[in-house]
């Protein structure tokens, strides 16, 4: 009887414990992800066939699919099907065990970190931080994020790869705002562009971007090789006597589009407009170059225009090339095709008929690329549209009599020094200085510039010069085309005179020889002596005439000066001559040459002509990466932290397979990917309170698939109610309260007998 009482207790014991964990279930019926757990009983060890009670065997957790609610919170998860998110806890030393858990309540951290109520940060694989040099290509060095002048996306795609997901995100600044019209005079014959034609430009180019990067995502990881843009020259034939009055006229088939211009002044004019209208097409681009046979160099002597020798195929606007018909039309989007099917020009009724030159004599034919090789020519080719080559122009307002036919006698000496910035190093270095001695003409500007090479940091690596229109422009190359640059044109690093002046009692004339023609490229100072009958000597205060454009500007300037006037000396411009007269007649005036070329004069370029030849705007494309190989860790949200944007935040979204994006200003981010845990045996993890379980020997180790596969899909926006079924449970506290009442009455009989036996004794 004794036993019995045992034998009861041990039941007691297992049904309190039945309750109490009945009673846990119902605590935890609106626990989210909340999984509920059973009492396992089994009866205890035999004694001749007799038990000796029961007991407790396991508390088992029971892992069936919670009922899904949807709450429209974008930080709420849910998982559908096997599988567990993996929590990291910080604890007091730093370190932070992993715990595992269905409760998908989560919320993003004063630190940016993805985390649950109680600070646990949500694992899986982080975006891969930002290597700027690689993953971010700016037209502006200086900015490597999106900030809040990127208005405009140019796309959005996240590409998923077999192991990794990239995102590709590209955007620019307003382009529409930014973009001005060439000056027609200047570039006419060279890639007109008006501003309507460079914003129509880079919207195809945009398009152009947009389809390389759709096609990348629906091929990820297929070939890749770059495209090429079609250059094709054509040639109007001996067109010398082929258009020549009112009524004529030149034109091209493009793409089964006629292009046509009527006759202007002159076979040069009009065979420049037409060019100029090929370039209003959307994608396009034309210019006047030189033929088949490069031009004679001539050494531009005084009354004839100097020529420097332009290879074979060059753009040339010069009018011995452009008279030859030569004409270069290029696509700016690499990989499409464009055909001409006919061009002639038309005098009356006789049509002559110009012919496309072989691609395999000269020009190039287009090539369509795949892949990463696809996008990344389009994104060189979108970048340069947007924002262009840099141009410095110096027209004959800056230069003066530079190039002037009838002027050629005067020849200048020029340096020409820049600061451009490196892609390669990210600095800024300085280019080898460029000394040109004695030019006459912009032609022998443009080769000595263009002639400088062989140095690691000679101007012909970073620039080139171009005579265009009889204009100096000095831009950067195609191959850095969005690098700036800072340069300084000077002039005359000898000083020289203005002429030699002949004294005639009190006027002084100058002869028309070595420099007597002022210009804007010169700054000279002037300083004269006068001799009074009386012997003395009257010397005038020095000042600065500051480029004067011609003559009449520097007589104009000697005459609003003070000390000039006090002389009292007047200027005049005798038929080009400048003759200074003392006013008083009484003063005998020097032979000497009281004016002085400055020493290096700085040349200021054109500031209404020079500037972006694109639409002047910025284009920042940036490729971030969630590598599925590296190791796990916390997932940060801020995009500002990750090196994406100033902005911190966007709107959080994720997909089933875990894949984290942030949208901001219409622009989706990859930024991580949830890892969803799978064990061998869920029953065998260890719960831990705070609704984390631990992994256990039982449990096995967590296995992690590649991007999720096999594991359950997450729903976003969602949580996973609590499996605790409470009228169940109250059915079970019945049955265990029960139990427990029949456990206590064994007890009591047993303590009965007990009674009753003893009292045999009485």
């Amino acid at each position: 009887m004794i036993g019995a009482l045992w034998t009861g207790i041990s039941g007691l014991a297992a049904q309190q414990t039945a309750l109490d964990n009945e009673a846990h279930n119902i605590a935890n019926v609106n626990t989210v992800g909340y999984k509920s757990s059973r009492i396992s009983f089994a009866d205890q060890m035999y004694q001749d066939k007799i038990g000796k009670g029961s007991k407790i065997t396991d508390a088992e957790k029971i892992y069936t699919q919670g009922n899904l609610k949807v709450t429209g919170v974008n930080y709420d998860l849910a998982l559908s099907g096997n599988g567990f998110f993996a929590m990291a806890e910080a604890n007091a030393t730093g370190s932070a065990e992993i715990f595992y858990t269905r409760a998908g309540n989560f919320r993003m951290g004063d630190n940016g970190n993805f985390q649950d109520t109680m600070g646990n940060e949500v694992q899986g694989w982080a975006m891969r931080a930002i290597d700027t040099d690689t993953d971010v290509k700016s037209t502006n060095p200086n900015v490597t994020f999106y900030n809040s002048d990127y208005t405009k996306l140019v796309t959005s795609k996240v590409v998923k790869h077999s192991n990794y997901i990239e995102t590709y995100s590209a955007k620019t600044t307003d382009y529409t705002l930014t973009a001005k019209a060439d000056n027609a005079s200047i570039y006419t014959g060279s890639a007109l562009k008006s501003k309507a034609n460079k914003v129509s430009d880079v919207e195809e180019l945009i398009k152009n971007y947009s389809s390389a990067v759709q096609s990348l995502s629906e091929n990820p990881d297929g070939p890749s090789a770059t495209s090429t843009a079609q250059v094709t020259f054509i040639d109007f034939a001996d067109q010398g006597s082929g258009m020549t009055k009112d009524g004529d006229e030149a034109y091209i088939y493009l793409d089964s589009v006629k292009y046509a211009v009527s006759w202007d002044t002159d076979y040069e004019t009009t065979i420049k407009k037409l060019a100029d209208e090929i370039s209003k097409v959307p994608g396009f681009k034309a210019t006047m170059t030189n033929n088949a046979t490069a031009t004679t160099a001539t050494t531009g002597a005084a009354g004839t225009a100097g020529i420097a020798a332009v290879s074979a195929w060059a753009e040339s606007t010069n009018s011995d090339a452009v008279n030859k018909g030569m004409m270069k039309i290029e696509s700016i989007i690499p990989g499409m095709a464009f055909t001409i099917s006919e061009l002639a020009t038309v005098s009356g009724t006789v049509i002559t008929q110009g012919a496309v030159v072989d691609v395999n004599t000269q020009g190039t034919a287009v090539v369509v690329g795949t892949g990463k090789g696809a996008v990344e020519s389009a994104r060189d080719a979108l970048a340069l549209g947007v924002a262009g080559k840099q141009s410095d122009v110096y027209s004959t307002t800056e230069l003066g009599t530079l190039g002037n036919a009838t002027l050629l006698s005067t020849s200048k000496d020029f340096t020409y020094n820049a600061t451009v910035y490196d892609e390669a190093t990210k600095s800024n270095i300085s280019i080898t200085q460029v000394t040109m001695t004695d030019v006459t003409s912009i032609d022998e500007m443009v080769a000595t510039l263009n002639a400088t090479s062989g140095g690691t940091t000679d101007f012909s690596d970073y620039l080139e010069a171009s005579n265009i229109n009889n204009t100096l422009v000095i831009r950067t190359k195609d191959a850095n085309a969005d690098v700036e640059f800072s340069g300084a044109l000077v002039s005359d690093s000898s000083p020289e005179t203005l002429g030699t002046g002949v004294a005639a009692t009190s006027v002084l004339t100058f002869s028309a020889t070595p420099l007597a023609f002022p210009d804007g490229v010169r700054d000279f100072t002037f300083a004269a002596t006068t001799v009074a009958q009386t012997g003395a000597t009257n010397a005038t205060t020095g000042f600065t005439i500051t480029a004067p454009a011609d003559m009449d500007a520097l007589v104009a300037a000697l005459n609003a000066n003070s000390s000039f006037a006090a002389g009292p000396l007047v200027a005049s411009n005798s038929s080009g001559t400048l003759v200074i007269t003392d006013s008083s007649g009484g003063n005998a005036m020097t032979a000497i040459a009281p004016l002085q070329v400055v020493t290096n004069t700085a040349v200021e370029k054109s500031s209404s002509l020079s500037g972006r030849e694109g639409a002047g705007a910025e284009l920042l494309e940036m490729v971030t990466a969630v590598d599925q190989t590296a190791s796990r860790g916390s997932l940060q949200l801020r995009l500002d932290t990750l090196g994406i944007s100033d902005s911190a935040f966007g709107e959080f979204s994720v997909d089933a397979t875990g894949l984290i994006t942030m949208k901001q200003d219409g622009a989706d981010f990859a930024i991580g990917q949830i890892a969803v845990a799978m064990f061998n045996n869920n029953r065998g993890l260890d719960p831990s309170g705070n609704n984390l379980l631990a992994k256990t020997n039982e449990s096995g180790d967590p296995i992690f698939n590649l991007n999720n596969a096999k594991a359950a899909t997450i729903e976003g926006g969602t949580l996973e109610l609590s499996e605790a079924d409470l009228s169940e449970s109250l059915v079970n506290l019945m049955v265990f309260q029960r139990a427990f009442e029949a456990n206590a009455k064994s007890i009591t009989s047993a303590d009965e007998l007990l009674n009753t036996l003893i009292n045999l004794k009485r």
